[in-house]
C-alpha cells in the first residue's frame, strides 16, 4: 500500500466517486499498484450525492485530480459534465473513466474491456456462440454491445419483467442492427451469463432464474456450458456451484471483470504500460485468491 511518508506535493491524486462508494475495492487495488510499479499516485474514494455531482467533476479540474473512477449511481449522468467522451463509451452511453489531460476531461467505459478481457482470459470465446444472458438492468446494455462487436452467433436475453427485455432489443436493434432473441426458442447455449443480484447477499440462496418462466431449471447447463456471474462477493454464489455440479465446462465470477477494468482505467490515468502478469498480482496480493 502507499506509505503515508512518500506522499509529498508531488503526489497525484486518483479517486473514485459514486453513491455509496464505501464498499468499493478500487482504493485497495489502485494503490497497490501504483506501489508495485513505484508511481508516485494515490487514490481515494469519495462519496458524491447525485445533486453535486457536476460540482465534484469541476472540482477534478480545479484540484487538478488526475483522474477518476465512477461508480453507480453516476454513469450515465456524468456525461454531462465532461468535455469529450470515447467513441466506445458514447455507444455504449456509459463512463466509469474520467482522464484529466491538461484539464479537458475525457470519458472512457472500461467495464466493457473488462468483462470481455477477463472472458477471453478464462478461455470463453464470444465468437460464433449462443449467448443466454439472464437479467436486463442497468449494466447489461453496455456488456451487449461489447459482446455483440466480438460477433456472436445469437444472443437471447431473459428477465423477470418482459418489458425490460423488449426495450433493450428495441434500443440493440436501432443502435447495433442486431437482433436480440427475446424468448428461449431452444435451451442450447454455449455461454451463460448472469447480470442479476440474486446470490449476493442477502439472496445468497437465490438463483436467477427464478421468477422466469422460460428457464424453469438449469438443465440448459451442461459440459458444453461456460457459465460466468458477474457477481464477485461471494466468490462461488449457488448459480455457480450448481453449474460445477452440473459438470460446466468453465465457470467464472466477476473478479477478474472487476480487475480488468481496474488496470485499463490504471493505464488510462497514468500511462503506464503495466506487466502482462499484472492481473494475476492483483489477484493474488489484493483480493487473496
Amino acid at each position: 500500500m502507499i506509505h503515508l511518508q512518500k506522499i509529498s506535493g508531488h503526489t497525484r491524486q486518483l479517486g473514485i466517486i459514486g453513491y455509496p462508494v464505501e464498499h468499493s475495492f478500487s482504493p485497495k487495488m489502485h494503490n497497490f499498484i501504483s506501489e508495485r510499479m513505484g508511481n508516485d499516485y494515490t487514490y481515494s474514494a469519495w462519496r458524491v450525492h447525485p445533486d453535486n455531482l457536476e460540482a465534484a467533476v469541476n472540482g477534478i479540474r480545479a484540484l487538478g485530480i488526475a483522474g477518476v473512477n465512477v461508480t453507480a449511481p453516476h454513469k450515465t449522468e456524468v456525461i454531462k459534465y465532461v468535455d469529450e467522451v470515447s467513441e466506445q463509451a458514447r455507444l455504449l452511453g456509459s463512463v466509469n473513466t474520467v482522464v484529466n489531460r491538461g484539464g479537458k476531461l475525457v470519458g472512457y467505459n472500461t467495464d466493457s474491456d473488462g468483462f470481455y478481457t477477463a472472458l477471453k482470459s478464462a478461455g470463453i470465446e464470444v465468437e460464433g456462440k449462443k449467448l443466454l444472458i439472464i437479467g436486463a438492468g442497468g449494466v447489461v446494455k453496455p456488456t451487449l454491445i461489447r459482446l455483440i462487436q466480438a460477433k456472436p452467433e445469437s444472443v437471447t436475453v431473459v428477465n423477470r419483467t418482459k418489458s425490460k427485455v423488449y426495450s433493450l432489443a428495441e434500443k440493440i436493434r436501432a443502435e447495433m442492427g442486431f437482433e436480440i432473441k427475446t424468448e428461449v426458442v431452444d435451451r442450447d447455449f454455449d455461454v451463460v451469463i448472469n447480470t442479476t443480484s440474486a446470490g449476493m447477499e442477502p439472496q445468497l440462496d437465490a438463483l436467477p432464474i427464478e421468477e422466469i418462466a422460460e428457464l424453469e431449471d438449469l438443465s440448459f447447463i451442461n459440459s458444453d456450458t461456460a457459465v460466468v456471474d458477474m457477481i464477485y462477493n461471494p466468490d462461488e454464489t449457488l448459480f455457480l456451484r450448481e453449474a460445477k455440479r452440473r459438470g460446466a465446462r468453465a465457470v467464472l465470477n466477476g473478479l477478474g471483470m472487476l480487475i480488468y477494468q481496474g488496470l485499463i482505467s490504471y493505464e488510462l490515468f497514468t500511462g503506464t504500460k503495466l506487466p502482462d502478469d499484472m492481473a494475476e498480482v492483483v489477484k493474488r496480493e489484493v483480493f487473496n485468491r
